[in-house]
């Protein structure tokens, strides 16, 4: 198996380099980069105002961005679209932590029931397209992709 990586990795252009076990510190580069997020976290709960619980999607909300992001080792391009070979968007991005409001929809409410639930946004779904948010109600991560996100508006935890 690990002659076939190693065959893989070379005719898709990737360098191997190896280090020892339990030495992470060797890895510079990804020891910057783990940095760099956790920097970035921080930064993100406290402009939003948010526990250290939401710690985890602080981070994926980084990753995403990052992967969306003109790349220097890339040449400027951006890593999602050398990975998938598709143009990457921007108009759903939001800010992280804001308020928003979920739609409800009519098989979930009755008549008197309100149509929006408030929730906090706390990034993107990976595998479709929608937004995940923390339903404030129901204090649980949920998944929508109908959505109202007043990006000026905090909720403190």
């Amino acid at each position: 198996i690990e002659a076939n990586f190693e065959m893989y990795c070379k005719t898709q252009g990737i360098k191997l380099e190896y280090t020892m076990p339990k030495t992470p510190e060797l890895n510079d580069l990804a020891e910057r980069m783990t940095r760099i997020i956790m920097e970035r976290v921080r930064s993100m709960l406290s402009h939003a105002k948010l526990s250290k619980s939401y710690w985890v999607e602080a981070m994926l909300t980084i990753v995403y961005r990052i992967n969306r992001s003109p790349s220097v080792p890339l040449k400027g391009d951006v890593p999602q679209r050398v990975w998938t070979g598709r143009n990457v968007s921007y108009q759903h991005l939001r800010e992280f932590g804001c308020l928003a409001y979920m739609h409800v929809a009519k098989d979930q409410r009755s008549k008197l029931d309100s149509k929006s639930k408030p929730c906090i946004f706390l990034g993107y779904s990976e595998h479709e397209f929608g937004y995940r948010l923390w339903e404030l109600l129901d204090k649980k991560v949920v998944r929508s992709c109908d959505i109202v996100v007043l990006e000026d508006k905090t909720i403190e935890d």
